[in-house]
């Protein structure tokens, strides 16, 4: 069996961007008058909870249960969240994050091998597209034939959702895509919907535990710049290809 498309998850498997995220947060507190500040430790007991929204509303919870008194209501936590991607953006068009390494050029060899392109973003569609046009180019989110972000499926939905979004706007079953990702939350997402995947953990990710038949390694490498494995077994492969993919399935089946 062949797969016909790979869908990128982009939150922080194409850039490291969960630092722009935390100080977009960060200023939207302060523009709404919160004393909220999250250090890198708040950030990464929040990174398994996806969508802004409910991150903002589990921390609420936290706060009330730790007696703070200066607590915003629900619909002001919705504007900060609206806020919040409104800084991302326009932080990440005066501060272009760096792809991470081996992007680039998969994407390339991608579309010149016939494979479909999709993405999924547990942020806003501004914020997915916003990173796509920054690192890849201005018509880079015409490069991918579905994009599905928190519009799509609501923030009451689960990850789950985006990937199966994905999936029926591209007329295809799970066995014939594999994703990209860099948390163990989104590999479960994808495998929910019979979805391989290759993992690359960023950093707030890495301690995240995959699951054993997972291959994971430091980033998609480069030529010259082989990843390096984490787990599982890459062969005698320096970096992720279409061909390296398309034999990792086949032998997945066949197994």
């Amino acid at each position: 069996m062949k797969i016909q498309a790979l869908i990128f998850d982009l939150d922080g498997t194409v850039a490291e961007i969960s630092d722009l995220h935390r100080a977009a947060f960060n200023r939207a507190f302060s523009e709404n008058g919160l004393g909220w500040h999250w250090d890198r430790e708040i950030f990464s007991q929040l990174s398994p909870v996806k969508f802004a929204l409910p991150k903002l509303r589990m921390f609420l919870v936290a706060a009330r249960q730790s007696g703070h008194t200066h607590l915003p209501s629900l619909e002001q936590l919705a504007r900060i969240a609206s806020d919040k991607a409104r800084i991302f953006c326009q932080d990440l068009q005066a501060n272009a994050a760096p792809l991470r390494p081996g992007v680039a050029r998969l994407i390339q060899e991608a579309r010149h091998e016939g494979l479909t392109l999709a993405a999924v973003s547990t942020h806003s569609r501004a914020e997915a597209q916003t990173l796509l046009s920054v690192t890849l180019g201005f018509s880079s989110p015409s490069r991918f034939s579905s994009l599905k972000t928190s519009e799509n499926v609501g923030i009451a939905a689960s990850e789950s959702s985006l990937y199966q979004a994905v999936l029926r706007d591209l007329g295809l079953k799970g066995e014939k895509s594999l994703a990209l990702v860099d948390s163990a939350s989104s590999e479960k997402a994808a495998r929910k919907n019979s979805i391989s995947v290759i993992a690359t953990p960023g950093l707030y990710t890495s301690c995240n535990r995959f699951e054993a038949g997972t291959l994971v390694v430091s980033d998609l490498g480069q030529p010259a710049q082989p990843f390096t494995v984490l787990q599982g077994d890459a062969g005698q492969q320096s970096c992720i290809s279409p061909s390296m993919l398309q034999n990792m399935v086949s032998a997945k089946v066949a197994a």
